[in-house]
């Protein structure tokens, strides 16, 4: 719970509390859960105990209530009720590529996830790695082209390669 003050970062990952659970004991989830400055729920949650929760986590909201005729006597002065931000139905249904977010003292959001391949940066990077890899391998084929004596080999190479029944055994590698 300290780390965050010395600028070290914990990304705690589980796919429910009840993954925790197994894995820390009862207590030892609810430590985690405490501790965690932000929570992120994915669509599709079936963890009952996860989703609530997530709905209390999220809290209520005063919604103005309408009333018919009949219900509207004098001595009820409070028109509104309190309903959740979100249900645990809400949370489960969430659309593929949107997320429930509760931040430290901050109200829950939903947040739309972007993919990593269709970011520019991630575009960059993956290209940056395959030029690196293609330069790699061109300048190993360069090495061992430069190593290579011009004058032919003292031991003949085998036209073909050895038969499958001797490819477990290094002894019969024609390079060896």
């Amino acid at each position: 719970a300290d780390s965050g003050g010395k600028g070290i970062q914990i990304i705690t990952v589980a796919h429910g509390e009840a993954q925790l659970r197994g894995r820390w004991g009862p207590n030892g989830a609810r430590i985690i859960m405490d501790t965690s400055g932000a929570k992120i729920w994915l669509p599709g949650i079936s963890d009952t105990d996860t989703l609530d929760a997530a709905s209390a986590l999220c809290g209520t909201t005063p919604m103005k209530e309408t009333r018919t005729l009949l219900e509207n006597h004098r001595d009820q002065h409070d028109p509104y009720d309190r309903h959740p931000i979100m249900t645990p139905d809400m949370i489960r249904q969430l659309p593929a590529r949107y997320a429930l977010i509760v931040r430290g003292g901050m109200s829950p959001v939903i947040a739309r996830l972007p993919m990593a391949w269709t970011d520019s940066a991630y575009k960059r990077a993956r290209r940056a790695a395959h030029l690196r890899a293609a330069n790699e391998r061109t300048m190993r084929t360069w090495e061992a082209s430069s190593r290579r004596s011009p004058w032919p080999a003292e031991q003949a190479w085998p036209d073909v390669a050895p038969p499958p029944a001797s490819w477990d055994d290094p002894g019969h590698y024609p390079w060896q």
